[in-house]
């Protein structure tokens, strides 16, 4: 199966935090590690959104121009997503010629078929400064959960879209004066002429999504869908590819989204085939898996489906937009000193400046244990309290406990007593074993195609401590050699299990436990080696802090 796993693009204004990593970017790569294994074709897409209001405030408070700032903080994402491991296909960004047409030619087609309309909407004006102001130069109070401090475009305190006519009390985010509105002509997409077709691609898909997700999704379509602004009074963006647009630009709502379709065919361009896009996007058996954060539902579900169903050109909507909620300050217990988290509660945020970022996690964690602390905290259901005790915890319950521990006490034994060499006779009779690992991974899998990362992060756990209680049942350092050998053999199929269900979630930590039974680090499928074992040198003992940064 073709399967494209698209992550939300972050706003190239600062680098991401811990909260980005968990709700998006690491359920994505699991997803995308596990699907390569099973045997999918994978495209793991995204890229730096750097267009925008959120670009050019970032811009005027480091004194720099738009462009410039977009670029600088595009390779500091970057880096801290490859830092992260995670193993993105094609990760772009916004500005490139590519994306710029692609974006254009869905506008186009949307506009040629009646569903792009100019009208006026109120905008935001400064008396003080004498400007209009992008929706994001305004604050005000949120109208849905009364927020003092909500944006023009959506209050980070609730997660609800706004427009700047919405705000109780607008100011301007520049100078704190009253902010007014003024008529502003725009180019609106029709999304009431679309809201037939969003309903039933709704219909057809939601059935398999988490409630709430369903829930935001249809409460939109109850709410009755309206024709919303794609256009800014901004020279920062896309430009209107029509006559008479010169002074606006195609807003971050409408080309962001378009993004996982133009890094597909960037991706594509780049390797030498340019029609490859088209297997992902217009192939009978595609499968489309969306990564984001609670506050993106809305764009993936409808509007995101509605302009590539607007825009009729066969191009394939979201099969799944797998949202998660957020990570969380720690609300109470005595003072912590980790970095990043000044003060108790509320969600991490980025534009607010309080959420540790993703190298900064790593600095304090370690690699593996960071990626292995927020799949088994995973805010699937609602939002997690970040604490680094509790990173701590799971490190060495989980990844120490039952990852990394169980195949070095096998192969310490096993090198100590026999050389390495696991019991043939043991090996040939241990179906049992190869079976309840079989579907050990069947299990991991499911749960991982499902969305379900701590789900089948337990469910890893659980290879490891069945082979930790036969080693405590059994003891076989106790036992005579004939009677030791075999044991110890027949916990090898677990093992094996064990080192590819891992390796989606930690990679390094499993690639090292696959190295000392003499296996290759990387899997090559999604199932237990067929060769025999073998444990080929003396085990180093396991260490959390594995990173494949600053250690080869």
């Amino acid at each position: 199966m073709d399967v494209l796993i698209g992550v939300a693009w972050p706003y190239a204004s600062g680098p991401r935090h811990l909260g980005h990593l968990a709700g998006a970017y690491l359920p994505a790569d699991v997803a995308a590690r596990y699907h390569r294994l099973a045997g999918d074709r994978v495209l793991l897409v995204s890229g730096s959104d750097q267009h925008g209001t959120p670009i050019t405030v970032a811009a005027e408070r480091a004194g720099l121009s738009p462009a410039v700032l977009a670029d600088r903080e595009h390779e500091r994402i970057a880096a801290g997503f490859a830092r992260a491991g995670i193993s993105f296909d094609h990760y772009t960004r916004t500005a490139t010629r590519r994306h710029h047409a692609v974006t254009q030619d869905l506008f186009t087609r949307l506009h040629r078929r009646g569903l792009v309309a100019e009208a006026t909407q109120p905008a935001a004006f400064c008396e003080r400064e004498g400007r209009s102001l992008p929706d994001r130069y305004v604050e005000g109070t949120c109208p849905r959960c009364g927020a003092p401090d909500a944006r023009g475009d959506q209050c980070d305190t609730c997660g609800q879209t706004l427009d700047p006519e919405e705000l109780g009390a607008p100011r301007c985010r520049r100078c704190g004066g009253p902010a007014g509105l003024r008529p502003l002509r725009q180019l609106f997409l029709r999304l009431d002429l679309l809201q037939p077709q969003v309903a039933d691609y709704l219909d057809a898909r939601q059935a398999s999504w988490r409630p709430f997700v369903g829930a935001e999704a249809r409460g939109w379509l109850a709410a009755g869908l309206r024709p919303r602004a794609i256009t800014r009074d901004l020279d920062w963006g896309v430009p209107v590819p029509l006559p008479g647009w010169d002074d606006r630009r195609l807003y971050v709502w409408f080309d962001a989204v378009i993004g996982y379709l133009s890094a597909s065919v960037e991706w594509a361009e780049q390797c030498g085939d340019p029609d490859a896009w088209r297997r992902w996007w217009q192939g009978p058996a595609a499968r489309h898996r969306y990564f984001v954060g609670k506050d993106n539902i809305w764009f993936h579900t409808v509007w995101w489906p509605a302009i590539l169903l607007g825009a009729g050109n066969g191009l394939r909507p979201p099969d799944e937009v797998v949202a998660n909620h957020h990570l969380t300050r720690p609300t109470a217990g005595p003072p912590r000193r980790s970095p990043g988290l000044p003060r108790p509660g509320g969600k991490l945020s980025a534009s607010r400046g309080h959420a540790p970022t993703i190298d900064e996690g790593i600095e304090r964690a370690g690699l593996d244990p960071l990626r292995h602390a927020l799949c088994a905290l995973g805010p699937e259901t609602a939002d997690v309290e970040l604490a680094w005790d509790k990173v701590d915890e799971l490190t060495a319950s989980g990844l120490l406990g039952a990852i990394a521990g169980p195949p070095h006490r096998v192969a310490t034994l096993l090198w100590r007593r026999f050389g390495g060499r696991p019991d043939p006779a043991a090996l040939a009779a241990a179906a049992p074993e190869r079976a309840e690992a079989a579907a050990a991974l069947a299990e991991v899998g499911a749960a991982i195609d499902r969305g379900e990362l701590r789900r089948a992060l337990q469910a890893v756990h659980a290879i490891g401590r069945t082979v930790n209680r036969r080693l405590a049942a059994t003891e076989p350092w106790n036992l005579p050699d004939p009677a030791a050998h075999a044991e110890l053999t027949r916990l090898l199929p677990l093992l094996d299990a064990l080192g590819v269900a891992a390796w989606p979630f930690v990679p390094t930590t499993a690639g090292r436990a696959r190295s000392l039974l003499g296996r290759r680090p990387d899997p090559a499928a999604w199932a237990a080696d067929k060769r025999p074992p073998r444990v080929t040198a003396p085990p180093a003992p396991p260490r959390p802090r594995w990173s494949p940064i600053t250690e080869a």
